[in-house]
Order: structure tokens, then C-alpha cells, then sequence
């Protein structure tokens, strides 16, 4: 970064900045921007010279208020950089002026403006937290998305999004939100701690969690499949026949059998899809070392997280021309309906759009009922039906309208909709504990 002389560093600390802010991290934390939640930067991110960290452009009069974030063992000391003077702690208000950016950008094209820096310095008293690689797929208004994002869970009950890998829209509010677990593996979720309703589930050992927006009021609802980051991850963990789920917006959805050779390669025979198209395809994926994972079939690009074991793959599609998301769970050899029978909690979507939470039960008859905790036609809370279940020795679940399957641990299920006379709709369910 060039260096300032010393009267112009004083007019940008006066006056605020050009048409862009540099922001900085010193330690390890992240910055927010709460007004919109479009502006800030992860530690990833400026480790990575990411240009919303390096330019952060200001086009208009506006007053910004970013927030400082510390990571796990660190704590936010202080703010390198002029802050309004109400500024609160770790937050920092900045008052921006149209006029004066553009003054700044024609007399002094060539400058740099001085970055606005959060310091942030050890500490061995903070709270754990957990990353973990999430696919979301979604719609705002009848507009499908896709998103694959580095989320961070911490044991003081907040969550946020860090890393925006890869989307089909500008950004997401990383604004914190807070969850709390239920012993029965629900997760209550909300804006704030005293207002948290159902709203996901985990897994007893938190490696997968499943989250369900189902709140329109800001114009987008999503399911969000999030796989423990890890390290040592191989391409050998993903290995064997698997079945597997895919809904996409363009009204397709498929189940198929897909088998995986642990080098990188595979094919899939499609047991049953929505509408017309390939039965068999050859498909190619890439296990990176902390687990994401993409998986390539027929054109189309699946990116998200393969459990430790290699059985679970849930990920998203992200591509301009169509959106979606998938699961895969590999094939088992001793399933019946009397050790899959139990309750489980469903991450809901359809293409309609709709979005909900869904609370399963499953007799040793093959008997379920279902109800709907919270959807996206407005919260409400209403049975489903009876359905019927036949589970196979394989995993492989057939029902009176679906098909699906279950992990080779029992503890995940999903079922797919592939009728042409239903909207393609995807459950991914984790069983209670």
C-alpha cells in the first residue's frame, strides 16, 4: 500500500474516505457491516487480498456502521482508523459524503485511502466455536438461488456466515444470529436470544446441522445443509454406491444410484426423475483436504461437504443457468423399517417456492405422520398426513408419492419428490435423539 503524506492522512481521517474504504484485520476476527449486511470482510477473505476487503466501495452519501468479530481465543482490542465518536466498543459508525468522494476520486485518482483496521489481540478465555462448510439453496421471490458458504458456530450461541465461496446472488447478512440446541436435537434459531423459534437440527455429535429459513419477510427463504470443516480429508473417503436426491429450479428432479471409486470418478443410473432426460451419466468430483467437495455429472456442478466417513454428501448447484441442491447417502446392507423406525426432524423445500420444518414419525410398521412445525406460508403449524414407508436391506426408501434413502448409521434420511404432478421437493431429516 503506498504511503500517505502526512496532511492527507489527516484529511482522510477528518472527512472519512474515497470511493473506497480498505478495511483490515489485525489478528484473527472479522468484520461486519450491520446496516445492510453487504459490506465487510472475513479473516479468509483479506488473508486472501479479496476485493471487499481491499476496495469496499462507497458510491453514495451514507453512514455505515461496521462491526469487529473476534474469532475463537481472540478478543477485540481496538479500531486503527476514525470512528465516529458514538461509536459503541467493538463498533464503528463511518459518515460517508457523496460529494466529497468524488472530489477525492478526481483529485486524487492514483491515492490510496487508509484502511480502516480491527485489532484484535489473544485470548485463551474465549468461547469454542466451531466452521463448517454450508449449502443453501433457495429463492428470493420465485427467483432461485445457490450459495456455498463458510459458516461459524460458537459455544456462546451466536452464528454467522464468514465465507461466501461461491453464489448466484451479490451477498448474505453476516450479521450473527443465535441458536440454541435442544437435547432432542432441535435447534431453536432467531435474530436475537429472546426470541428463538424451531428452526433446524444437529447431530448429536454436531458434525451435520440442517438450517430452514422460513421467514419471508425479508424477501428470501432457503434451506442451509452445513458438514463439519475439517482437516485430512481424501478422495478415498468417497467410495461406493450411494443414493442420492437433486431438485433443481428449472423443474427437474432427479433420484439416482451413483457409483463413486474413491479416485475421482464414477457413474450414476437415474432411478427416477420429474421430467425427460439422460438415464446414465459419467461423473467426476474432488474431495479438497478440509472436506468441501464438488461433484460434476451431465453439465451440471454440485459443491458442498462429504462427512468424515465419506457416507453423507449434501452440497448445492451453483451456476448462473440453474440452482439446487442434493444429498447423497451410501448404500447399506442390513436396513429394515424396525431399525429406521423413530422421529426424525425435516429441512423442507420445494421449488414453489416453500420452505418448512418438519417433525417425522416413523412406526415399525411402516406407518408415518408428519407435521409442520414452522413453513414459509406463514408459520403455521399443521399435520401432514399419513404416509407408508418400505425400506430396503440397501437403504433405499420407497413411499406411496417418493423415493429416498437412509444413512448407513441411521441417523439421516431424505426423500426426494419426483412426481410431474408435484412441485420438486426435497427433505433432508435427522433423527432425533
Amino acid at each position: 500500500m503506498k504511503t500517505l503524506p502526512r496532511v492527507l492522512l489527516l484529511l482522510v481521517a477528518l472527512s472519512a474516505s474515497a470511493c473506497r474504504q480498505p478495511l483490515a484485520i489485525q489478528g484473527e476476527g472479522d468484520i461486519i457491516e450491520l446496516n445492510r449486511g453487504e459490506r465487510g470482510c472475513a479473516l479468509e477473505e483479506y488473508q486472501a487480498g479479496w476485493s471487499r476487503c481491499t476496495d469496499n466501495e462507497v458510491n453514495d452519501s451514507e453512514s455505515l456502521h461496521y462491526r469487529a468479530l473476534p474469532r475463537p481465543g481472540w478478543r477485540f482490542s481496538h479500531w486503527d482508523g476514525f470512528c465516529a465518536k458514538d461509536s459503541p466498543g467493538q463498533d464503528c459508525r463511518k459518515n460517508y459524503d457523496r460529494a466529497w468522494v468524488q472530489w477525492w476520486d478526481d483529485t486524487y485518482p492514483d491515492e490510496e485511502p487508509v484502511p480502516l483496521v480491527a485489532v484484535f489481540t489473544p485470548d485463551d478465555g474465549a468461547p469454542a466455536a466451531s466452521s463448517y462448510i454450508a449449502s443453501r439453496f433457495g429463492a428470493l421471490g420465485q427467483v432461485g438461488f445457490a450459495a456455498l458458504l463458510d459458516m461459524l458456530f460458537s459455544a456462546d450461541g451466536s452464528y454467522r456466515i464468514t465465507v461466501q465461496q461461491a453464489s448466484t446472488r451479490g451477498d448474505f447478512d453476516r450479521t450473527p444470529a443465535y441458536f440454541r440446541r435442544q437435547q432432542d436435537s432441535l435447534l431453536l434459531t432467531g435474530a436475537s436470544t429472546a426470541a428463538l423459534a424451531p428452526g433446524g437440527a444437529a447431530t448429536a455429535a454436531g458434525d451435520l446441522l440442517t438450517l430452514v429459513d422460513t421467514d419471508t419477510s425479508d424477501g428470501d427463504l432457503a434451506v442451509t445443509y452445513l458438514m463439519a470443516r475439517r482437516s485430512g480429508a481424501t478422495q478415498a473417503a468417497f467410495s461406493g454406491t450411494y443414493y442420492c436426491g437433486h431438485v433443481l429450479s428449472s423443474g427437474q428432479s432427479l433420484f439416482f444410484r451413483a457409483t463413486v471409486n474413491g479416485k475421482g470418478g464414477g457413474s450414476l443410473l437415474v432411478l427416477n426423475s420429474r421430467l425427460n432426460g439422460a438415464s446414465q451419466a459419467t461423473l467426476a468430483y474432488h474431495v479438497s483436504d478440509d472436506g468441501t467437495t464438488t461433484v460434476d455429472y451431465a453439465g451440471i456442478r454440485l459443491a458442498g461437504g462429504l462427512a468424515a466417513d465419506g457416507s453423507v454428501f449434501t452440497g448445492t448447484q451453483v451456476s448462473a443457468s440453474g440452482q439446487g441442491a442434493a444429498v447423497c447417502l451410501r448404500t447399506s446392507g442390513d436396513k429394515m423399517v424396525g431399525n429406521v423406525a423413530g422421529s426424525y426432524y425435516g429441512a423442507w423445500i420445494s421449488t414453489q417456492p416453500v420452505t418448512g420444518l418438519t417433525e417425522l414419525t416413523l412406526d415399525r410398521m411402516g406407518q408415518t405422520t408428519e407435521t409442520v412445525l414452522r413453513d414459509s406460508a406463514g408459520g403455521r403449524n399443521y399435520p401432514l398426513g399419513q404416509n407408508f414407508m418400505l425400506v430396503k436391506g440397501s437403504g433405499e426408501i420407497e413411499t406411496r408419492d417418493a423415493n429416498g434413502a437412509v444413512s448407513p448409521d441411521g441417523r439421516m434420511l431424505f426423500i426426494v419428490q419426483t412426481d410431474r404432478n408435484r412441485y420438486p421437493t426435497l427433505i433432508v431429516y435427522l433423527r432425533k435423539t
